[in-house]
C-alpha cells in the first residue's frame, strides 16, 4: 500500500526547517525566563521581541514557499511577500549584534549570558538562511543558478547595510512606512558621502561577507545530506 503524502504545508515546513527552529526558539526564550527569574532584572529582555522580528521574514518566506507549491507562484503573489521579506531579512542576522550588551552582571555568571546570546543569535541567523534558501531555489529554477547566486550576493549586502541602519543609525523595521521620506533621505546621504560615516561601510561588508559565506556553507551541507537521503 502506497504511504499518503504529508500535506504541502508540512512539507513545507519539514523541508525548510520549521520545527528545529522552533524548537531551537523556545529553548531560548526558555533560558531566557531561568535568567529573569535567577536575577530578578529585566536585562536581556529584548530579545524576545528581537526573535520574533527574526520570525516574521522567515514566515514570510514558508508562506511564499507554500504558495509555490500549490502553483501559484505568480508575481502578483509572490511580490508583496518578497518585498516585505527583503526589508525584513536583516532582522534574522541582526541577533548576532546583541553581543554588543555582553558583559558582567550582578548574579548570573558571564558564561550563561554568553550562551543566551549565542542561542538567541543562533536561531536568528539559521531562520535567515532557511528563507534566504526558499527564494534562491525559486529563482534558480527560473532564472538558472548564476542569476540566483547574483541575488543572494545583491541580498546579502542589503542585509549588512541594514544592520548597520538598525544597529548604528537606530532604525527599526516599521521606519519603512512610519517614516519613509526620512529614511530615504538617510539613505540618499550614505549614498553620497559613505566616508562621512565612520561605520558605514565596514559594517555594512562585513556582514554582507557573513551572510554570502554562511549561505554558501549551508547550502553546500543541505545539498549533501539531501543526497544521503536520496540514495
Amino acid at each position: 500500500m502506497t504511504p499518503t503524502a504529508p500535506p504541502a504545508f508540512l512539507s513545507v515546513l519539514r523541508r525548510h526547517g520549521f520545527w528545529p527552529a522552533l524548537l531551537s526558539s523556545a529553548v531560548a526564550v526558555g533560558m531566557l525566563a531561568l535568567r529573569l527569574d535567577w536575577s530578578e532584572r529585566a536585562s536581556f529582555a529584548f530579545l524576545p521581541w528581537n526573535l520574533f522580528l527574526a520570525w516574521v521574514p522567515y514566515v514570510l518566506s514558508l508562506v511564499a514557499r507554500l504558495l509555490m507549491a500549490r502553483g501559484r507562484g505568480r508575481g502578483w503573489l509572490l511580490a508583496p511577500l518578497a518585498l516585505g521579506w527583503l526589508a525584513l531579512f536583516p532582522n534574522a542576522p541582526y541577533l548576532l549584534t546583541d553581543f554588543i550588551h555582553l558583559r558582567q552582571r550582578p548574579v548570573v555568571p558571564l558564561w550563561f549570558d554568553a550562551a543566551l546570546l549565542a542561542l538567541f543569535a543562533a536561531t536568528g541567523w539559521l531562520m535567515g538562511l532557511l528563507s534566504l534558501e526558499v527564494w534562491k531555489e525559486w529563482l534558480e529554477q527560473r532564472w538558472g543558478r548564476a542569476r540566483a547566486w547574483a541575488f543572494v550576493a545583491a541580498t546579502s549586502l542589503l542585509c549588512g547595510y541594514g544592520i548597520y541602519l538598525g544597529r548604528v543609525e537606530r532604525w527599526n523595521s516599521w521606519d519603512v512606512l512610519a517614516e519613509p521620506g526620512r529614511l530615504l533621505s538617510t539613505m540618499a546621504a550614505h549614498l553620497r558621502e559613505p566616508g562621512a560615516f565612520p561605520h558605514l561601510t565596514r559594517l555594512t561588508v562585513l556582514f554582507a561577507g557573513l551572510v554570502l559565506l554562511s549561505y554558501a556553507l549551508f547550502e553546500t551541507l543541505m545539498a549533501r545530506l539531501r543526497c544521503r537521503r536520496a540514495t
